[in-house]
Parts: C-alpha cells; sequence; structure tokens
C-alpha cells in the first residue's frame, strides 16, 4: 500500500507517516517517516488539520498537510 496524503485521510484513526517534505520544522515536531500519528480533526473550508503526536496537539496547515504522505495503522 502507497499511501494516502494527511489532509485527505479520514479522521480519528491512527497513521504512520510514509512520506514527508524537508522542511526542519516538521522533524523538529516529531513528524519523520516512521512516525505515528492521530489525525483528530481537518477543519472545514481549507482550514488546517489537527494532529497528536507524544501527547501533543499539533495544527498543520492545508498545503503541508497534504505534502505528507500517510499509511493506516493496523
Amino acid at each position: 500500500m502507497t499511501g494516502r496524503d494527511l489532509y485527505a485521510a479520514p479522521e480519528g484513526r491512527m497513521y504512520r507517516v510514509v512520506r514527508v517534505p524537508d522542511v526542519k520544522i516538521l522533524r523538529s515536531l516529531g513528524i519523520f517517516p516512521g512516525a505515528v500519528v492521530l489525525k483528530k480533526k481537518r477543519y472545514r473550508l481549507g482550514g488546517p488539520v489537527l494532529v497528536e503526536l507524544a501527547a501533543r496537539q499539533i495544527a498543520l496547515g492545508k498545503d503541508v498537510a497534504r505534502s505528507i504522505l500517510v499509511k493506516e495503522e493496523a
């Protein structure tokens, strides 16, 4: 399975990150290949995606979330 972008992925599920853009802030937040995130919510009208990672909630802009490739955890 290749995965899907985080923005389009259904809410309320756990995902393993497959690919991320080369942006230093994402690595410092703990978002890198192999990391597991919970997609909590996608805000309407092109708003951000809210994910939970290591007991932190992080809002990611639409363009950033679209560039992060994830696959659902079994």
